[in-house]
């Protein structure tokens, strides 16, 4: 008897130690960030909330060639804010080589570390990054900070919304 209990009780922790190592690993997706983004913010009525979460008219795209293209949509055409290469460095960060940036010309030529956080199963991210000095050379030493939402392929054309 006292010999099924051992083997009834090591069976068991075996089983519960396997099945704790088994839960440890966890196959990761690697992280994709290649497609469009569009610029997000909130809206609200109160200064209390933050509201809904809206689109603007400022589109990232982030190609499979390692190649970011900002750019900004408006009434009479669009316009490229900025443009480079990128390259992930870890799990949550990315670095933008930025070759030009008029929104941000303090930029040009230099590399850009991008912390960035996934929401949503992907489809939203938030991305956080250090400026040492204005477009003026002024020292601001600030965290910027991006909610980018992914554009998804319709699985209709919009009608006629679009014309």
């Amino acid at each position: 008897m006292k010999i099924r209990y051992f083997f009834l009780v090591a069976f068991l922790m075996l089983l519960a130690v396997g099945n704790s190592m088994a839960q440890a690993v966890q196959e990761k997706t690697p992280v994709n960030l290649q497609g469009v983004w569009q610029m997000c913010f909130y809206r609200s009525n109160s200064p209390d909330i933050p509201g809904e979460l809206k689109t603007s008219n400022s589109l990232k795209i982030l190609s499979d060639d390692g190649r970011f293209i900002n750019l900004l949509m408006m009434q009479t055409g669009a316009v490229i804010l900025g443009y480079g290469t990128y390259e992930m460095n870890s799990e949550g960060v990315y670095t933008e080589c930025v070759e030009k940036n008029v929104h941000l010309p303090q930029l040009n030529g230099k590399k850009n570390e991008m912390h960035f956080d996934l929401k949503e199963n992907g489809t939203l991210m938030y991305v956080k990054y250090f400026l040492e000095s204005d477009a003026n050379g002024n020292k601001i030493d600030s965290w910027c900070h991006e909610i980018w939402k992914k554009v998804e392929m319709s699985p209709v054309y919009p009608g006629d919304e679009l014309r």
